[in-house]
């Protein structure tokens, strides 16, 4: 079933994807070399469409300071499969070695 796409979802998405890029930001600040001063930042999710026409939608109502530029960021989710070991401890009677 598709959720369907409300402002409160769009606004969610935008606030998680400002955060990723930040936290991206953090490790390759050689990225804002390509940022120019005044942008007007559109993230955009490379795996959801129907969230990057209602970004575009956004943007295209907000007004660009002078002398800015949009600056469009599209964004990719690269999940990690990371195997981790639990151990697990068990109190046993003195063992028996030969």
């Amino acid at each position: 079933m598709d959720q369907k796409l409300t402002a409160e979802i769009t606004a969610d998405k935008i606030f998680e994807l400002t955060e990723q890029f930040n936290r991206y930001i953090f490790d390759h600040p050689e990225v804002l070399d390509h940022i120019p001063d005044k942008a007007v930042l559109v993230f955009l999710d490379a795996h959801d469409p129907a969230f990057n026409k209602a970004s575009l939608d956004l943007v295209d109502a907000a007004p660009i300071p002078p002398g800015g530029r949009r600056v469009y960021i599209r964004m990719h989710k690269h999940i990690r499969l990371v195997e981790q070991v639990d151990w697990e401890a068990e109190v046993v009677s003195a063992p028996q070695l030969s």
